[in-house]
């Protein structure tokens, strides 16, 4: 299991995806795979890093990554604001993109890819686990 942290998390967003995809769990992907985690991976750190912390520069997110048989599970926690993102509205996807809203297809997204998600909020963070079954190399 790999545990990172990061603080502060303004304006960094591009160097914590690319430690949490240097991890040994998720190098140990396939490229199909990795794509997938990547693509969540990189949707969850942009929220928490321009949502969860409106008035606060000092933010934190932690990340585990971790394999369990042919599985890999992320988990991201953050002490930002209360945000459960499986309870947000899906988006319309039979609409066209002109009439869409803006937003809502990140989430979207990592719900229809990942084979298990879940949310908590336990001792003042948001936690957020991803599991996705792989292929290994």
């Amino acid at each position: 299991m790999s545990k990172l942290h990061f603080q502060p998390i303004k304006g960094k967003a591009r160097e914590i995806l690319k430690a949490i995809l240097q991890t040994p769990e998720m190098d140990s992907c396939s490229l199909k795979d990795g794509l997938v985690l990547r693509l969540a991976c990189e949707e969850v750190v942009m929220n928490i890093t321009s949502y969860a912390y409106p008035d606060n520069e000092e933010g934190f997110i932690d990340v585990e990554t971790e394999k369990k048989d042919n599985r890999i599970v992320i988990r991201f926690k953050d002490g930002g604001e209360p945000f459960n993102p499986l309870k947000q509205n899906m988006p319309d996807t039979r609409m066209s993109w002109k009439q869409r809203r803006i937003g809502g297809l990140g989430i979207f997204l990592i719900m229809k890819k990942m084979d298990d998600i879940r949310y908590a909020y336990e001792d003042n963070m948001n936690i957020l686990t991803l599991e996705k079954e792989i292929k290994t190399l």
